[in-house]
Order: structure tokens, then sequence, then C-alpha cells
């Protein structure tokens, strides 16, 4: 018998990446020259969080702006003796990528024909979030991979699959995520000290607790981008309490789990939810842990393969630079100058935002899985948010007369459709339901379209 421990990593080494590239999509790039200020601007007015940076002069891609860059920026002007906010929003990417990574290494990139296997792999491996599909023929950015989509496609097929035993276990057996040293803030940690937690233990999310350590409230990476939305960058020293009152109508509470409930039961709430993490509470709602989407493909995927990261389920627990870092302290400005440069990652660093916006595109197509041709039209933030120099990622690669714009993964023959960014978008919950409640569904069509937009 075949041994279950398999079934994810046989499903996604049998797909490429090239499932989950959209025949059409609009994908935000940034020129190096532009700036800093107009290119967070540019991401907010396109509701993106993160776009590849192309060097004009080297005529290649060479990194990700994200919101990460976004807050090490505010983290390293704010209330700085040597530099003002507003000299800040004079400087260009290329500048700030001088200073903030010195050390810059080459983009971490995949091609459409690698499987999904290796996607995981690099994902985790270089603990990034986001990894561009380039196609290897024309240099182009065709498409943004994130371990939310892959998780996504898997649970189109879900219901086809065999299911492992351990998918019935629950989280105190099977024991995924972090539960020590857990960063928390309060209502009344400031956003700068917010900042400084973020970047110097390297967390996307702060759970927010009360006095008796009950959770209350999130704030994670994606909030930051609020202040770059609303001008409200000069003043990092009010209190998180106040930062979530700018929060959208789309937020219905932090997304959490219990160790009683199943590892299904929990993939489930975080694809269903659009989140990339689930705090871990116990009976009291008392914070006990954190489970994230790279958590639990390391646990499905690498682990029975042999490529798991240590004896560790949790990325957080071998992560070097963590163990490295000095873990006493609380985020505060005063600790946080040793760990610099232990924090620093490749040029692909970036973040696990909090749920995205629900808002949907209804319009619908066709397509044909066999013929069907990559066409990414690049969108450079508006009219002020590229140079001239910046090229359109597989601009009119081959016309399909079944193309239309900004669709999410390959879709199968008369399977529906709905619009996406390549950059980052949400699932739709009306088709997800579709998908994964269906008891008869053939396989053909359980691979189709997740409707995805923009912020």
């Amino acid at each position: 018998e075949e041994d279950e421990s398999q079934i994810f990593v046989k499903f996604f080494r049998f797909h490429k990446c090239y499932d989950l590239v959209p025949t059409s999509a609009k994908l935000v790039v940034f020129d190096t020259q532009l700036l800093v200020k107009k290119a967070f601007y540019a991401l907010v007015y396109n509701g993106v969080r993160a776009a590849p940076l192309w060097d004009s002069q080297r005529q290649e891609f060479i990194g990700m702006l994200t919101i990460t860059d976004f807050i090490k920026i505010l983290k390293m002007y704010y209330k700085s003796p040597n530099a003002s906010m507003d000299e800040l929003e004079e400087h260009k990417l290329d500048t700030w990528r001088k200073v903030l990574l010195e050390d810059v290494k080459k983009l971490v990139s995949i091609g459409p024909d690698a499987s999904l296997y290796d996607a995981i792999k690099m994902l985790v491996h270089n603990r990034i979030h986001r990894l561009p599909v380039i196609d290897p023929a024309t240099g182009n950015v065709l498409y943004i991979l994130t371990h939310k989509r892959i998780l996504r496609f898997l649970f189109l097929y879900i219901n086809e699959l065999p299911k492992p035993s351990y998918m019935q276990k629950t989280l105190r057996e099977v024991r995924i995520g972090s539960y020590d040293k857990i960063e928390t803030a309060t209502e009344d940690t400031s956003i700068i000290t917010a900042l400084y937690k973020f970047v110097d233990r390297r967390v996307s999310a702060l759970p927010m607790v009360d006095a008796e350590g009950r959770l209350t409230d999130i704030y994670a990476k994606f909030d930051v981008i609020n202040l770059a939305a609303e001008k409200t960058y000069n003043d990092l020293d009010v209190s998180l309490k106040k930062a979530n009152e700018h929060r959208n109508a789309w937020f219905e509470g932090v997304q959490r789990c219990k160790l009683d409930e199943t590892l299904f039961t929990i993939m489930e709430r975080i694809v269903r939810a659009e989140v990339h993490r689930l705090v871990v509470v116990d009976e009291e709602e008392k914070v006990i842990g954190i489970i994230s989407l790279s958590d639990i493909l390391l646990y499905l995927v690498l682990r029975p393969s042999g490529d798991g990261i240590g004896d560790s389920e949790s990325l957080r627990a071998t992560d070097p630079k963590l163990q490295g870092a000095n873990s006493s302290g609380n985020g505060s400005p005063l600790g946080s100058k040793n760990l610099l440069t232990s924090s620093k990652r490749d040029s692909n660093e970036s973040i696990e935002e909090e749920k995205e916006t629900t808002e949907e595109d209804e319009e619908q197509q066709q397509q044909k899985q066999s013929d069907a041709a990559q066409k990414t039209e690049s969108t450079e933030g508006g009219a002020e948010a590229a140079t001239d120099s910046v090229p359109e990622p597989a601009e009119e690669a081959k016309e399909d007369p079944a193309v239309e714009e900004e669709d999410e993964e390959e879709a199968v023959a008369g399977s529906p459709v709905d619009r996406a960014s390549a950059n980052d978008s949400p699932v739709t919950p009306d088709d997800l339901l579709a998908a994964t409640n269906s008891d008869n569904n053939p396989l053909a069509t359980v691979q189709r379209e997740v409707g995805l937009v923009s912020e």
C-alpha cells in the first residue's frame, strides 16, 4: 500500500508552476530609479503588497519591493539624528537598497516548468513569502507564487485526493507551529515598537492581548501600509489601538484555533478566511502559539520527503538568525541595533499579510488548458509609478482568443474564472465552497479558477 505521507508530495511534484500562472494578469513593476514615496503610494493605489524591482541599467529584475521594506525604512529614519522623514521621501529605491541591503543577494526566482514541490522548497528554505515565476526565454515575470496561493490550489483538489490519516489528528498531536517566546503586543504598544518587533524578531503579525494574556486583536505587517495610505508615518508613537481604528470594514476579528482541533479543520479555516496564520489559544483564550502557512506546507510536503528543516515542524524554531538574536528584549528600539544585521534576508524579503479584501469581480470567461498562453500586463503604479525603462512583463506573450484580463491560476476548458492581480489577491469564498463541498466533482472541473481581486 502506498505510503500516505507521500500523497501531497506526489501531488506537488506532478503539478508545475505553470498550472498557477494566469493567462492574463495585472503585474505591478517598479524601476529602481522611482522615488520611495511614490513606490509605496503606488502599492496602495494598485492594492498590492509587493512588486518586482527592475534595474534599467542592468536590464534585469533584482529584487522585490515589499511592506517589510517600508517598515525597515520607517524604522531607520524615524526620529533619527542623522536623517529626516523628509529626506526619506526624496530617496530613490536604488538608494535605500544600498543603505539597507549592502549585501544584496540575487533575486530568488523559479521557472514556469519547475514543479510546485520545488517552489515550496524554495519558499521555505529561503524563508521568503513571494517567489517570482520568470519566463527563461524572455526574462519577464509571469506571476508571483505565495504560500497561500499554493495551499489554495491544493484545496481545489482536496476532495479528489486520498486524505492521509494525520489530517484528522489534532494540533496537539501533530504539534505544528511556534509555541515558544511568542511575540505579543497590547493596545497601548506604540506603532514604532511594533515595527521593531516585526524586523528584529522576524514575525509577520503581533497578537494583541489584554492584561491576562487573552487574545483581543492582531496587528500585522499588512496593517502598516495604512500609514502610507493615510500619510501618517510621521507619528509612529501612537498606540496600536488607535492605529487599528482605521482598519477597513472587512476585518472580522482575529482568526484563531485550539490544540484540540484537527489539522484539516485548521487548514480549511486558513484557506476560507484568507489569512496567513492562525493564533493558537487555550480554553481561556490566552495566546499559546502561532501556526502559519509555512509551517503547514513544511509539515505536509517537505517533512515526508526529507527536505524539512531540522527536527522541528516550526520554521521559527530552526531559524539560525533568530537563534543568534537577543530574544530577551521586548522589541523596543534600545535593543535592536545588534539585530539589524542578523535579521537581513535576501532580496525577496516579503511579508505574510493579514486578511485581504473580499471585494469580488464577477466577470468570468472560459479558456483551454492545453494551449492557454500567458499574457501579463505591467502596471507601474499609475502615471508616476515607474520610468519608461521598465519593461512590461510578458507583454502580449502569445495571443489567445480565450484570454481576458486579470485571470488567476490556469483553468481547464469549460471552467469559470474571475479576475486577478498577479502580485497578490484573495480567494472568492463562493467558488471555494463549491470546489471543496462537491462530493462528485470530477477532477477536471475541480481544477478551475478561484476568483482573485486586488484590494
